[in-house]
């Protein structure tokens, strides 16, 4: 079944040129927004916003041979979806909640959970000043990277690797102040 966006173009080169592109790309673009987004409607609605982008540059894509338009289809999915990804992120911020869904932290914290328990190591993330707090769950619970975190506080990415850093070392010192972890 074809996206809206396409039924919504004039019937045409153009419309059969995308409806094509579509067909032959389908599956290897959903795929590679489902990596992204982990969400079978996400991933959809990531190939109708790349293919809606791509009906912008209908000219350009025609002169692309066939390596070329896929390689092309994939990347625009790709971006697709971190825009969509970076949206969802956007309207879900970083709270406390986090703790509460998240049973496991990231690789990082894996020997801390270990050795003081998952409820002490979120009362000690608890505990650590608001932007250190948000900076661990958006690394460690929301998998971002520095230059998303960064993106999102207003700061640098070194920036978000400096406080990352100092927030480890107290949520450490706390994890220690409570007994040896």
């Amino acid at each position: 079944m074809l996206p809206l966006v396409l039924l919504a173009m004039e019937a045409g080169d153009d419309r059969t040129f995308m409806e094509q592109t579509y067909q032959s790309y389908h599956r290897l673009m959903y795929a590679q927004a489902y990596r992204v987004l982990n969400d079978p409607q996400s991933a959809e609605d990531a190939v109708s916003d790349a293919l809606l982008a791509m009906m912008k540059k209908i000219s350009l894509l025609r002169t692309f041979d066939r390596n070329k338009l896929r390689a092309y289809c994939v990347i625009t999915v790709k971006h697709a979806s971190i825009d969509a990804l970076r949206r969802q992120r956007r309207e879900h911020p970083a709270s406390l909640s986090d703790l509460e869904e998240i049973p496991d932290a990231g690789k990082t914290e894996e020997r801390l959970l270990e050795q003081a328990g998952v409820e002490r190591v979120k009362d000690a993330i608890r505990r650590l000043p608001e932007r250190e707090m948000r900076i661990m769950l958006m690394r460690y619970f929301r998998e971002m990277s520095d230059e998303e975190i960064g993106g999102e506080l207003g700061i640098k990415p070194g920036s978000v690797r400096v406080h990352l850093s100092r927030a480890r070392g107290k949520l450490m010192q706390l994890l220690r102040e409570e007994g040896e972890p």
